[in-house]
C-alpha cells in the first residue's frame, strides 16, 4: 500500500468514526437536529413546558389526545393565580411558548391558548386530580360544571310570582287605605324576593351593577308598570292622574324570573359541559352559539305562555291593568331584554347591557316627555305623532324588541369565547 493509500485509509476510518458517534441507538444516524443540538432542543422544548419530543417523533397534534392539558398541569400554579387569559399569555410567553409553538396546538397565538387555558382551569383540588391526562381522548373528565349556586334556587325563582299574584289578588279585593297597604307591602315583598332569586340563583353576577345600570333598570321596570298610563293620561282627554299600574306586566314580568333562571342554568351547565369536550375554541364558539339561540328560543316561548296565561287570568277576575296583545308584547320584550342584559352580565359583560339600557330608557322617557311637551300652548303638533307610536304602533314593544336584539347579537359573540364561561370569567 503506498503512502497516499494509507493516508486516504486513515482519513476514511476517521471520518467514520465521526459519524459513529452521532448514531442513535440502533447505529442508524440521527436526522441533522441530533448529536450535539439534542440537549439544547430537549432544554428549549421543557423551558416551553412541554415534553422533550423522542426523537423521530412528530409534534402533539389535537386529534383523540388532549395536549392543552398538560400545559394546564405544568403550569398549574400560573393557571390558579391567573385573574384573566392575558396573565396566563404572560406566564407562558415568559417561558419560551410562542405562536409557533401555540400552533401545535391548533391555536393562532399564544392569547388563544391561554384563553382556552384559563377557562379549563379546575376549580379546586379534586378537579385538578380528575382532570385527565393526555392522549386518553377524554376519558374521565367530569361531565361538566357550572358555578355553585344555592341549593334552593329554585324555590327562590318562584317567589317574585307567588308574591305579585298574591298582591294583585289583595289589590282586587281591598279598598282604600288598606289597598294602598297592600299595594306598598306587595311592592316591597316582590323587591326582596326578586333580589335573592338574583344574587342566589344561575343569573347572579360576580360583581354588583353600576349605579347606573341599577337606575336604568328600575326606570325600565317602572315604565312598564306607568308607561301607558302616563302616555294616556297626556292625551287630550286623558285618564286621571296617577294611573293604575299594569297588573299584565307586573305580573307578567315577575313570573318570567322563573323561566328565566332555569334557562340560564341550563346553558350554562351546558356550554361547560361542551367546553370541557372541545378541542379548540372554534369547536366550542360552533357548539355554543346555536344552544344560546335554542335556550332563548325556549324562554321567549315561555315567557309567551306566562304573558298569556296572566292575561287571561286577570280578564277572568277582572283586574285592572289587562289589555290586549300590545301590552303582551311590550312586557315579553322587555323580560327578553333584561334576561339578556342579565345573562351577559353573569358571565362577565356588563358594558353592553349598560348601554342599551340606557338607549331603552332614554326613548321611553323622550316619548313621556313628547307627550306631555304637546300639551304647553303651541306644541300640540306633538300629539298626533305621540299617539301613533306610543299608543297605536306599541312603540314601547318595538323599542325593547330592538333592544333584545342587540344584546343577543351580543350575547352570540360574547357568550361563544371560551374564557366567559371560565369562573369568574370576564368578557
Amino acid at each position: 500500500m503506498t503512502g497516499r493509500d494509507a493516508a486516504a485509509a486513515a482519513q476514511r476510518r476517521g471520518t467514520a468514526a465521526l459519524w459513529g458517534s452521532a448514531t442513535g441507538p440502533g447505529g442508524g444516524a440521527e436526522s441533522p437536529g441530533g448529536g450535539a443540538f439534542a440537549p439544547s432542543r430537549e432544554a428549549d422544548a421543557r423551558s416551553r413546558g412541554l415534553d422533550a419530543p423522542s426523537r423521530g417523533a412528530r409534534p402533539p397534534r389535537r386529534g383523540t389526545g388532549d395536549p392543552v392539558k398538560a400545559l394546564l398541569h405544568r403550569h398549574r400554579e400560573l393557571c390558579e393565580r391567573a385573574v384573566d387569559p392575558l396573565e396566563i399569555a404572560a406566564g407562558l410567553e415568559a417561558h419560551g411558548v410562542t405562536d409557533r409553538t401555540a400552533a401545535r396546538f391548533r391555536h393562532r397565538d399564544v392569547f388563544a391558548l391561554a384563553e382556552e387555558m384559563y377557562a379549563r382551569v379546575p376549580r379546586d383540588s379534586d378537579e385538578w386530580d380528575a382532570l385527565d391526562t393526555p392522549g386518553d381522548g377524554g376519558a374521565g373528565r367530569p361531565a361538566g360544571t357550572a358555578p355553585e349556586v344555592h341549593a334552593a334556587w329554585p324555590a327562590f325563582a318562584l317567589l317574585p310570582g307567588a308574591v305579585c299574584a298574591l298582591t294583585v289578588a289583595g289589590l282586587a279585593l281591598t279598598t282604600g287605605g288598606v289597598r294602598l297597604a297592600v299595594g306598598l307591602g306587595g311592592a316591597l315583598a316582590l323587591a326582596a324576593t326578586a333580589r335573592v332569586a338574583l344574587r342566589h340563583g344561575p343569573l347572579r353576577t360576580p360583581r354588583p351593577a353600576a349605579s347606573a345600570t341599577r337606575a336604568w333598570t328600575c326606570w325600565l321596570l317602572a315604565y312598564a308598570l306607568f308607561g301607558e298610563g302616563l302616555l294616556r293620561a297626556a292625551a287630550p282627554g286623558g285618564a286621571a292622574l296617577p294611573p293604575e299600574p299594569s297588573a299584565l306586566a307586573a305580573l307578567g314580568l315577575a313570573a318570567a324570573v322563573a323561566p328565566g333562571t332555569a334557562c340560564a342554568r341550563l346553558f350554562t351547565v351546558r356550554a361547560r359541559r361542551r367546553l370541557g369536550r372541545s378541542r379548540g375554541l372554534a369547536d366550542f364558539a360552533a357548539s355554543v352559539r346555536p344552544l344560546l339561540l335554542g335556550v332563548f328560543a325556549l324562554y321567549a316561548t315561555a315567557v309567551g305562555l306566562v304573558l298569556a296565561g296572566a292575561d287571561a287570568a286577570l280578564d277572568l277576575v277582572g283586574a285592572a291593568g289587562t289589555g290586549g296583545v300590545t301590552p303582551c308584547l311590550g312586557a315579553g320584550a322587555l323580560a327578553a331584554l333584561l334576561w339578556l342584559g342579565r345573562l351577559l352580565a353573569a358571565h362577565g359583560s356588563t358594558r353592553a347591557p349598560a348601554l342599551v339600557y340606557a338607549a331603552v330608557g332614554a326613548t321611553g322617557a323622550a316619548a313621556l316627555a313628547l307627550a306631555w311637551a304637546a300639551r304647553l300652548p303651541g306644541c300640540g303638533f306633538l300629539t298626533t305623532p305621540v299617539e301613533t307610536a306610543a299608543l297605536a304602533w306599541g312603540a314601547p314593544a318595538a323599542v325593547c324588541g330592538a333592544g333584545a336584539a342587540l344584546l343577543l347579537a351580543r350575547a352570540v359573540r360574547v357568550l361563544g369565547r371560551a374564557s366567559a364561561h371560565a369562573c369568574g370569567g370576564t368578557a
